[in-house]
């Protein structure tokens, strides 16, 4: 905590004069900013990149482009839900490095 605090005053007094709006939202935001700092660090590459969530959105929305007609919501759903069941069987499959060595219960979302 102490070396985050250092680190912020001296982003003030390097920085403030010039950006003062965004140095205030970091010091104000420090905590959820740095929250990745908490994890595991076999895990935290895995959280530095959307990577997979641009890919999931991009799979989805070319999964429904196809469909010329969905005859109700429910359909997209239907549609979704099955594309999702499908992928979710196919990474549950999978390991990710770095997630062997992590002892369950070794740290806390929060």
């Amino acid at each position: 905590m102490e070396e985050t605090e250092e680190a912020l005053k001296k982003l003030r007094a390097g920085w403030g004069d010039k950006y003062l709006k965004v140095v205030e939202k970091w010091e104000r935001e420090a905590s959820a900013l740095l929250a990745f700092l908490n994890r595991p660090s076999e895990l935290r590459r895995y959280f530095y990149t959307a990577n997979h969530w641009e890919h999931l959105c991009k799979e989805a929305k070319r999964r429904t482009k196809v469909v010329e007609v969905f005859v109700g919501e429910g359909a997209v759903e239907k549609l979704l839900y099955l594309f999702l069941s499908v992928l979710n069987e196919r990474l549950g499959a999978r390991r990710l490095r770095g997630f062997a060595e992590v002892e369950v219960g070794s740290y806390h979302v929060g």
